[in-house]
């Protein structure tokens, strides 16, 4: 795993597992022939709490002998292996377990799935683990049922069965559905019990987009004061712009720091969207200053971006986003306390202690573009910043699609040339000849072939880009795009699309999965479902129109009970309602 672009793999060899980066024939072969167990860890680089978890679980001296004397290791990473994840994350579900992960699983040497669990503190991790190998050894029939149950319970989660037919989502239901998962989320106040708190960008764009179409006070009221908390709170940075992914409530007041090019992306289409309908100059300013974040920290230098920053060293050890009111006072001699109060920072302690700065209020009138490239500089030469090189395709296209959508509704037409620049960069650097998609690209190789979020964000940017510039280049390669998905991914008999291509064997579990549910981010069928409506509303096709619809009934029955988990969905609902009756007039 050491030739792994992965970062986080990267640590993981390090321990003294016997880490595999897939399964093989040979390794199941091996299994078999040794009578172990399969054990498959999916985690990730960009949150720090749980990658510093799993750091000490593989650390412990008794979990590696534990693992490297009766399994076969697998470790991947979410990034790498989307579809590994998002089937990992249905298992814990199935265990009533809401977490993101990391993922635990223990598998039979048939590939068939025991358990999996997110808990990485080691105690409780090898109770688990000497339990299920008593089991093996006491019990084997009664281990083999549960690998039964748990793959019967997963071969149905989270994926469409069966075409369904007739629903009818109109104003009335789509107002119910909103009033039902938003005002549960504050009246029932689910999202200020949630640790960490991890907003959901996505969501919160669909509630304003309802807005335009349907306006209400009260929720109004309620989605401004929360975009208004996030962009004042420690969530967003003030000094190099762009958001952190979580907090550690929803005070928040103390950042995970680790930023990611999606997350980012996903907050420059909510805030300009909420310019434009609420009008407010700080939500202008919010987007731009993330724009600024992604092009000046994770910019490839040649129209690509990476995956994400974080800190790589410990939290207690690094220092990257702090200051010191010490060091203010030589960046500033003469303003250092009105900066620092600006920042939030407490004048009346240690002067050499590091605090955290956060934006009080419009960055404009008291740092100027000088002083805030000052700050910059410092935090360079502080420590454990890094960044994921990882230049992958999904995130690369909802940029894209952010920006264009940005130089729109915040008046900046000037941002259509970063688009461009970097739809060209993935068209050299992460497509083939043939408008076959990669993943990502990494130390100038292109690696895994594209799943299914990769190709339908790549043409839903390519639109946006068509839509906003003319340019019928754009238009083809949409057009090109469509026929690779729905040759490679559409599933006749459901009428939705397979998260990896068709033809692909599954990975370590043999279940093939769909992207159904938003968490965290759309769906990549709810992103499809929207490239249907608009590829119609650009061609006048109707076949696609009734692709869309078909996905549109397989989800509709699952709304009501959702909450925010079909939020992406309920945006394409709204949308092709909307063109849906310009369609019959016509």
């Amino acid at each position: 795993m050491l030739n792994s672009c992965s970062p986080y793999l990267r640590l993981l060899d390090r321990n003294g597992i016997e880490w595999h980066s897939s399964l093989t024939k040979e390794l199941a072969e091996r299994a078999v022939r040794e009578d172990k167990l399969i054990f498959q860890h999916i985690g990730y680089i960009s949150n720090i709490k749980l990658r510093e978890e799993s750091q000490r679980l593989f650390s412990d001296n008794e979990v590696i002998k534990l693992l490297n004397e009766n399994f076969i290791c697998i470790a991947e990473d979410k990034e790498d292996r989307p579809e590994s994840f998002l089937l990992a994350l249905d298992l814990l579900f199935l265990n009533d377990d809401f977490s993101y992960g990391p993922m635990n699983l223990l598998i039979m040497p048939d590939r068939r799935p025991i358990i999996c669990f997110s808990n990485s503190d080691p105690a409780n991790f090898k109770e688990i683990i000497y339990s299920i190998l008593k089991a093996k050894k006491e019990k084997k029939e009664l281990l083999s049922q549960m690998a039964d149950e748990l793959s019967k319970r997963a071969v149905n989660t989270g994926v469409i069965t069966k075409k369904c037919n007739g629903s009818n989502i109109g104003q009335q239901e789509l107002t119910n559905y909103m009033l039902h998962w938003y005002k549960g989320m504050f009246d029932k106040d689910f999202i200020f019990h949630l640790r960490p708190f991890t907003p959901n960008p996505s969501s919160l764009y669909t509630v304003v987009e309802y807005l335009k179409c349907y306006p209400d006070m009260e929720i109004s009221s309620s989605i401004e004061s929360l975009l208004d908390h996030l962009q004042y709170s420690a969530i967003f940075d003030p000094v190099e712009g762009g958001f952190y992914r979580q907090c550690e409530d929803y005070t928040c007041k103390r950042a995970l720091y680790e930023k990611t090019l999606e997350d980012n992306s996903q907050y420059i289409i909510l805030y300009s969207a909420a310019y434009q309908h609420f009008g407010k100059e700080s939500y202008r300013e919010t987007a731009l200053r993330t724009i600024s974040f992604i092009k000046d920290v994770l910019s490839n230098g040649r129209g690509g971006y990476y995956s994400s920053s974080t800190l790589m060293t410990p939290e207690s050890e690094s220092d990257y986003y702090g200051y010191s009111i010490y060091e203010l006072s030589l960046l500033f001699p003469q303003r250092y306390k009105e900066i620092a109060l600006f920042l939030d920072m407490d004048l009346n302690i240690d002067r050499m202690k590091k605090q955290i700065p956060v934006r009080k209020g419009a960055q404009e009138n008291v740092l100027t573009e000088d002083d805030l490239q000052l700050l910059k500089n410092r935090r360079e030469e502080h420590r454990g910043h890094f960044i994921d090189k990882r230049e992958i395709t999904s995130y690369n296209s909802q940029f894209v699609k952010a920006v264009t959508l940005a130089a729109t509704q915040l008046g900046r037409p000037e941002l259509i040339a970063t688009a461009q620049d970097t739809m060209e960069y993935l068209i050299i650097n992460n497509s083939n000849d043939e408008g076959k998609l990669f993943r990502y690209v990494c130390c100038n190789r292109k690696r895994m072939l594209g799943y299914l979020s990769d190709y339908t964000n790549f043409m839903d940017a390519a639109m946006d880009l068509f839509k906003s510039t003319g340019d019928n280049m754009y238009m083809r390669i949409a057009t090109r795009t469509l026929a690779v998905i729905m040759e490679h991914f559409y599933k006749q008999e459901n009428g939705m699309f397979s998260k990896s291509e068709k033809s692909l064997q599954a990975e370590t579990i043999p279940f093939k999965r769909e992207s159904n549910i938003d968490i965290i981010r759309p769906s990549a069928n709810s992103v499809m479902a929207g490239n249907l409506i608009t590829y119609f509303e650009l061609t006048g096709d109707k076949y696609y129109l009734s692709v869309a619809r078909q996905q549109i009934d397989n989800i509709a029955p699952n709304l009501m009970a959702s909450g925010p988990m079909l939020s992406s969905w309920a945006h394409k609902i709204l949308r092709f309602n909307c063109i849906n009756k310009v369609s019959e007039t016509e």
